[in-house]
């Protein structure tokens, strides 16, 4: 895992939360802008997810509840904007944006914890 491309996914994820936070308080529905940028966000945790993979392979020296703790975080860091999304596109309306921004903040507690997971468990 590369901490510093987390750190600009979380980042990312907590602007584009509270963009669409700001979007639902003034009665907006997502937007297309909303979920170009979220497939942004997604593309950029899909690589920092397979790059975590493919260090936890090449690197080893973890045991074996840490791996599966970070592969479990993985796994819910890269289906959290997708279901948010799904959901979010059922409902067009404001709370359509509600649904994306709270996506959004799970998304960056998802990588903080992740990263967190990562560091303490490193050889």
């Amino acid at each position: 895992m590369i901490i510093a491309i987390a750190w600009v996914i979380g980042v990312a994820a907590l602007a584009w939360a509270l963009w669409c936070a700001v979007s639902a308080v003034l009665d907006q529905a997502p937007t297309y802008w909303h979920r170009v940028t979220l497939l942004g966000i997604e593309v950029a945790a899909l690589v920092q997810a397979v790059i975590a993979v493919v260090l936890l392979i090449v690197q080893g020296g973890r045991g074996t509840g840490a791996v599966a703790e970070i592969v479990g975080y993985l796994v819910a860091v890269v289906i959290t904007l997708p279901i948010g999304a799904a959901l979010a596109y059922g409902e067009r309306t404001r709370y359509g944006s509600v649904v994306l921004a709270i996506a959004g903040f799970t998304l960056a507690v998802l990588v903080l914890r992740t990263t967190q997971v990562w560091e303490a468990t490193r050889v």
